[in-house]
């Protein structure tokens, strides 16, 4: 017997929202029907899917092993009734960190440029927030660094590009610096959300090396402008500051550390599961910008595909 859509919608609802009242509102049913579909989920299966937990509900290993293909499934009707109302197949949204778009923009405008049109919206976002807009539907595809922890969602990722995470600062800068030197220095942060922030501070965690102090700002550009004012160093992904880099509004340090590069991701659905458009813009994504490799302390780009 084949697992019936509706019931493993109906396992989605429950999980993200904790009840079957919340999944009954969210699915515009009534509870005993979400029971109903759960129970019929749980005939097939052949054991529990949920269990109660105080006034609400939680999966049980066979509900756990489950769980990504019912988002999955929840993901693609979401997609399916948009598309239904909007008509439009050449409409693609993507989610963009600030720290991306150097990276992301030229690959994007070589795919919009290519017939036939695409209609192109750009969504800002951070490491977190890009991952809730893929799972709500709100984007088909994100790309941002990633964060240093595993992920807690099933989404498939790419590498799209690993670039060094560089201290950048106002007037002459040494091209290496030890670690330790932060000791003395003003930081400059991006949100908590920020992934070349949550890399910072993995490896901040990892070494006791802290700096002296921190002023958060709220963005990568935000602290870019601050540096370049003399208002302290920030910690950056190299191509996000390169091109002030090179008309001397800044300098760019690098810190004798271990494992101090952020990785660009391209977050989606599996592919297969996207339209023909999102595809073409998926691909474009990850399609190697040839970049000059000069070694540690310019940079060093390493596009990566596989």
């Amino acid at each position: 017997m084949d697992i019936p859509p509706d019931a493993l919608l109906a396992l989605a609802a429950v999980a993200d929202l904790g009840g079957v009242t919340a999944a009954a509102r969210e699915l515009r049913l009534t509870q005993p029907a979400v029971s109903n579909r759960l129970r019929a989920l749980e005939a097939v299966v052949g054991r529990p899917v949920v269990t109660r937990c105080g006034r609400g509900v939680m999966l049980t290993a066979a509900g756990q092993a489950l769980l990504p293909h019912a988002r999955a499934v929840a993901r693609a009707t979401m997609r399916a009734n948009r598309a239904l109302v909007s008509g439009d197949e050449r409409r693609v949204s993507v989610a963009l960190s600030d720290a991306s778009l150097p990276v992301v923009m030229p690959r994007l405008a070589g795919c919009v440029r290519e017939p036939p049109k695409i209609e192109l919206r750009v969504v800002p976002c951070d490491a977190s927030s890009a991952v809730q807009a893929v799972v709500a539907g709100d984007v088909e595809l994100a790309v941002v660094v990633a964060p240093p922890e595993p992920p807690a969602d099933d989404l498939p990722r790419r590498p799209v590009l690993v670039d060094e995470i560089v201290l950048v600062g106002h007037g002459p800068q040494p091209a290496f610096l030890p670690l330790t030197e932060l000791r003395g220095l003003t930081l400059l942060l991006q949100a908590p959300g920020s992934g070349v922030r949550a890399t910072a501070e993995r490896v901040f965690e990892a070494t006791g090396v802290w700096p002296a102090h921190t002023v958060e700002l709220g963005s990568s550009l935000g602290a870019l402008a601050a540096a370049a004012a003399g208002q302290g160093c920030a910690l950056l992904a190299r191509s996000f500051a390169s091109a002030w880099v090179a008309a001397g509004r800044v300098a760019a340090t690098s810190l004798e550390t271990g494992d101090l590069y952020a990785r660009f991701e391209l977050i989606s659905e599996p592919r297969d599961n996207l339209t023909e458009t999102a595809r073409r813009v998926y691909d474009g994504l990850l399609r190697p910008v040839p970049r000059p490799d000069s070694g540690r302390g310019t940079g060093r780009w390493s596009s990566a595909t596989a």
